[in-house]
């Protein structure tokens, strides 16, 4: 039998929206769970989990609970629901996730679908998904399916129904025919990239996975390094081959178009993953046109893309930004391996290239090198981080490491 698709919404509000999904999902033969996240006036349909239930799930009383401002209600709606489907999840008794709703149930949705695992169906319906919104507060990390609702999530028309019955019929696909929860296999490696940095991971890549290694690319915009981090405190990752550290930059400037991925290597050397990392990217920041620092014409720059700027740093910034990573790679509890390519950070910092500034790059690799303690081993490579090359010289090494890291472990 499929398991229950968790159906999670405000019943003062939308309860007939509700039992319209609940209705389509059912027909298809998937079993729901609907549960009232509702926080004002009684729920307009019966719930199979009632908002007190809700409560008591973290210890918390409705009837005080409801004496709150609307905030504290929300919270604790959210985190009462979010323990339910834990639950469910640890149980292995939650087919997916589905919501529907404004503003404040498109929080409570999306809070409680980042809980979850990735694999496991997570779809809200939001008319909150378009228009001048950031999607990062609504999926953080997580696979999380935004669906625009067009028309107010308010009644039964000729828009909502068309929009909910497909919203419906795309958990029921989802929850039925697709993967399922996320089983990473022992052999995964790790890998960061960027458009810039993406031939010389490419060229990792193939020789990883030439060795049957599974390899997960990582996209280092202010997300995927922040996914990475959050995957490697699991210890789901037989090594890391981290060689786009481009957030580290965005996160000394407290801004930047990739700005978003705190405390960039600290998972890994937590966890102790053998590690194998270069500075990708390290020596730009990446700007919107609409929001370019005073004075960024007096620095080498070139356009990205149309939309977005990488503007190179000077030596100061640069040597500021070791400090940060030599402190943190000195963290590392596992074999770490630094590898620094000495014909550029950048697909366009090569020799004679429009980023290329020697200064710049040496003055980096010589305050790391010298504040990096003596068991984490360093490797000239003479070539651009960009080449296929690197790349191949990148995945050799964290073969090797991850042969010796064995070795120590069985011993």
């Amino acid at each position: 039998m499929a398991k229950p698709i968790v159906i999670v919404s405000c019943l003062d509000t939308k309860g007939r929206e509700v039992e319209y999904c609940k209705q389509i999902i059912e027909a298809a033969g998937v079993p729901t769970m609907v549960i009232d996240a509702g926080v004002f006036a009684p729920p307009l349909i019966e719930p199979d989990i009632p908002r007190e239930e809700v409560c008591s799930a973290i210890g918390a009383c409705w009837q005080a609970v409801q004496q709150g401002d609307k905030t504290h209600r929300i919270e604790t709606i959210i985190a009462g629901i979010t323990a339910i489907v834990c639950e469910l999840q640890a149980k292995q008794q939650i087919g997916g996730l589905f919501s529907i709703g404004g503003g404040a149930n498109t929080i409570i949705g999306t809070r409680i679908m980042q809980a979850l695992p990735v694999g496991i169906p997570k779809l809200m319906v939001s008319t909150t998904s378009s228009g001048r919104r950031m999607f990062d507060p609504y999926v953080g990390t997580k696979d999380i399916m935004l669906m625009h609702s067009v028309a107010d999530i308010s009644g039964l028309n000729a828009i909502t129904r068309t929009v909910l019955k497909n919203a419906a019929a795309a958990m029921v696909g989802m929850a039925t025919l697709g993967a399922g929860q996320l089983e990473l296999p022992k052999n995964t490696i790790a890998t960061t990239m960027l458009g810039v940095t993406t031939d010389g991971v490419e060229g990792a890549a193939a020789d990883l996975e030439s060795h049957g290694f599974d390899v997960v690319r990582f996209h280092a915009t202010g997300v995927g390094g922040r996914a990475l981090e959050e995957l490697a405190k699991s210890r789901v990752f037989a090594g890391i081959l981290d060689l786009t550290l481009h957030e580290i930059t965005c996160e000394w400037f407290g801004m930047g178009y990739s700005y978003g991925a705190p405390n960039r290597l600290l998972a890994a050397a937590e966890a102790g993953i053998p590690l194998v990392c270069a500075p990708g990217a390290v020596d730009v920041m990446d700007f919107d046109l609409a929001e370019l620092p005073e004075g960024w014409k007096s620095r080498k720059h070139i356009y990205q893309h149309p939309t977005v700027l990488h503007l190179k740093l000077k030596a100061e910034e640069m040597v500021a930004i070791a400090k940060v990573m030599a402190e943190r790679l000195n963290a590392s509890r596992g074999p770490v391996k630094f590898l620094a390519p000495l014909r550029g950070f950048h697909q366009q910092s090569y020799p004679g290239g429009p980023l290329w500034d020697p200064e710049v790059d040496q003055a980096f690799l010589r305050e790391l090198r010298s504040r990096l303690k003596p068991e984490i081993e360093w490797l000239d490579v003479d070539a651009n981080i960009n080449e296929p090359r690197f790349g191949q010289i990148a995945a050799k090494e964290l073969r090797e490491m991850l042969v010796q890291h064995r070795s120590c472990l069985e011993e």
